[in-house]
């Protein structure tokens, strides 16, 4: 099954927002964005297997398994400007997506945006192990913040979250591809003010692997602004998208 979900509102696009959700999470936390943005900004998400509508595939459990089969699809999309956006772990899985895309097709986004997340090749590394068992995956959800008392509390949605959060985690605590070059494009980091899952110095490393051109906008929330705070998220990012919505590139 395909990775991505195309919900553009316009078929001639200016530009797309190639979307990558946080652990455990699927495609649908970004479904409201088309509705958000102008159609002239397409918006692409991604559904990892496991997830979702792939809810009956094995999920992932290593970087490799996911950058090789969505770069091949991602790749189509580069007729156009392309940003990458990408909360939490999409942030990570973003970025080696980039260095993949560059490395094996010559494709480099316009932009990457890293929401609610450290950056991934900062050694050393931030420690995930200790939440690779069902009670360690638990006790990451309530870290995290944002899963209301009464669904951690439910047995048959933790049957369903666990193993997909546990395949996530075990993908982040992972190895990386040796290629550690910087990612040579601008990046934005999205902060929540109140995230109890992000060190804001570790976040801000996100700068070297710009090519110089970076910022950060902190969010009055938690972990989870870009989904509780999504009008705002949106309003960011087409600020910081302006430069790029210019008409559509077509191939030749």
């Amino acid at each position: 099954m395909t990775w991505l979900r195309d919900w553009s509102s316009d078929d001639d696009v200016a530009l797309r927002v190639l979307c990558l959700p946080p652990a455990g999470a699927a495609a649908h936390v970004y479904r409201r964005w088309p509705r958000l943005l102008p159609p002239d900004v397409g918006v692409v998400a991604v559904e990892l297997p496991g997830h979702g509508t792939r809810l009956s595939e094995p999920p992932a459990r290593s970087v490799e398994e996911i950058v090789a089969p969505l770069a091949e699809e991602v790749e189509a999309l580069a007729d156009r400007p392309l940003v990458v956006f990408g909360h939490s772990m999409g942030g990570t899985i973003g970025a080696e997506l980039i260095r993949f895309l560059r490395r094996e097709y010559g494709v480099a986004p316009d932009l990457m945006v890293a929401a609610a997340c450290e950056a991934p090749r900062r050694e050393p590394r931030k420690d995930y192990t200790r939440w690779l068992s069902e009670d360690g995956a638990l006790a990451f959800l309530r870290h995290m913040g944002g899963t209301p008392p009464e669904l951690l509390a439910s047995k048959p949605y933790l049957d369903m979250i666990l193993p997909v959060l546990l395949a996530d985690l075990t993908v982040l605590a992972g190895p990386r591809d040796p290629d550690d070059r910087p990612l040579g494009c601008p990046v934005r980091l999205y902060l929540g003010a109140d995230d109890p899952g992000v060190d804001p110095e570790r976040a801000a490393r996100w700068r070297e692997e710009s090519d110089g051109d970076f910022t950060v906008h902190t969010f009055a929330a938690g972990h989870f602004f870009v989904q509780e705070k999504a009008a705002e998220t949106v309003h960011r990012l087409l600020a910081d998208v302006a430069h790029l919505r210019q008409p559509a590139r077509r191939p030749a």
